[in-house]
């Protein structure tokens, strides 16, 4: 299990969590959940071994909030890989050795990406050419063979909340650095994986509508004829689209995947089926990350726990179940984390069953009944009043 612990550091004052499979953090605005969720997209994406480097991705991402108190430590089975602390960068120094892999396999995959994408046995040479100019240690040639295939997606990819801003910003990319304006490089670098994705799949059906990419232009189609281009759909479609598309993409070539706020201007009913897509595309190989305000993405985490747990009591059960979900979206509740952040403090929201809490999920509704409660006592008592 991989740990993560974060003081000081901006909103973050006291973070100790344990990362799985599928991770959930939900706080209020302002809570720090974006700036966990850049931090993890750091400290996962050791593309350089160089400490100045790493430093400036906090830069980049807009999170420079590195004090002399601040503390970030990263463990992977109970091995320190990544130390921040006193402003000083520490790493595992294998992290060098996997570096030079990635690079190697990263050239490979761009120069033959269709041959390394149907034959894994050909990234293997990649190794064998590393192993002959004795660029490996000894030691670290056996564990390198083990996760020779995880290389090839050994980043993490950040989908951030301003991707609804995408269906304009991709259009006029050029003008705004032309101009000098200075964009968010992690938002310049969702951009270009966008572009990357939607070359690549071209068209997608989600939420009622189909999208297509033709004649260089982005089109959703609201039944076989009619269609508007993108960034005269809705909010919510200009939203969505390029978290469907990029989630798909980074499935397939990439090991993290991190998304705030999936359910960015969408109706619960969306919301629910925008989850259950996600969890759809994450296979064995990924590991997922979700920021959120929303109760009904808790709500949908669990009900896609419960088929798990339901699904798998026996097999009259399993076929019931998958009359109702896609097994590809049942979630084991040992792969799953969820932590509540306020005050700068995470809270582990898991309850004994594996679920979320159901206090945590209905809390929100329960403040704004006990309102309503209030307001209706008040109105009866001097409703007669005049």
């Amino acid at each position: 299990m991989d740990r993560l612990i974060v003081k000081n550091f901006g909103p973050l004052k006291d973070v100790d969590i344990e990362l799985n499979k599928i991770n959930l953090f939900i706080g209020e605005n302002g809570s720090g959940k974006s700036v966990l969720g850049k931090i993890i997209t750091i400290i996962l994406n050791f593309d350089t071994g160089i400490e100045i480097d790493i430093l400036k991705k906090f830069d980049d991402y807009q999170i420079n909030f590195i004090s002399n108190e601040s503390i970030i430590e990263f463990n992977s089975n109970n091995k320190k890989l990544f130390e921040l602390r006193n402003k000083k960068i520490i790493f595992d120094k294998s992290i060098h050795v996997l570096n030079e892999v990635q690079k190697a396999i990263e050239n490979i995959r761009s120069l033959f990406p269709e041959k390394v994408k149907k034959d894994d046995k050909f990234l293997k040479e990649i190794l064998k050419v590393f192993k002959e100019n004795g660029k490996i240690e000894k030691d670290k040639i056996e564990s390198l063979e083990k996760y020779l295939i995880s290389l090839a997606k050994l980043t993490t990819q950040y989908i951030p909340a301003e991707r609804n801003l995408i269906s304009i910003f991709n259009k006029y990319v050029t003008t705004f650095i032309t101009a000098d304006i200075p964009l968010p490089k992690f938002l310049l670098n969702f951009s270009s994986q966008y572009v990357r994705a939607r070359e690549e799949i071209r068209a997608l059906d989600f939420l009622n509508v189909k999208y297509k990419f033709q004649n260089d232009q982005e089109r959703i189609f609201y039944n076989d004829k009619d269609f508007l281009l993108l960034e005269r759909s809705s909010s919510g479609i200009q939203s969505a689209l390029p978290l469907y598309l990029t989630v798909k993409y980074f499935a397939q070539k990439h090991r993290g995947i991190i998304i705030e706020e999936a359910e960015q201007n969408l109706f619960p009913k969306a919301q629910k089926e925008t989850v259950e897509y996600i969890v759809e595309q994450i296979s064995d190989e990924n590991n997922l990350f979700m920021m959120t305000h929303s109760p009904y993405v808790l709500s949908t985490l669990n009900i896609l726990m419960m088929a798990y747990k339901a699904g798998n009591i026996n097999k009259v059960s399993k076929e019931k179940v998958a009359e109702l979900f896609n097994e590809k979206q049942w979630i084991n509740p040992n792969d799953f984390s969820a932590y509540y952040l306020e005050d700068g403090i995470t809270r582990d929201i898991k309850g004994r069953t594996g679920l979320i809490s159901e206090n945590e999920i209905d809390e929100i509704s329960d403040n704004i009944q006990e309102d309503f409660e209030e307001l209706l006592d008040i109105y009866r008592e001097h409703k007669n009043d005049k």
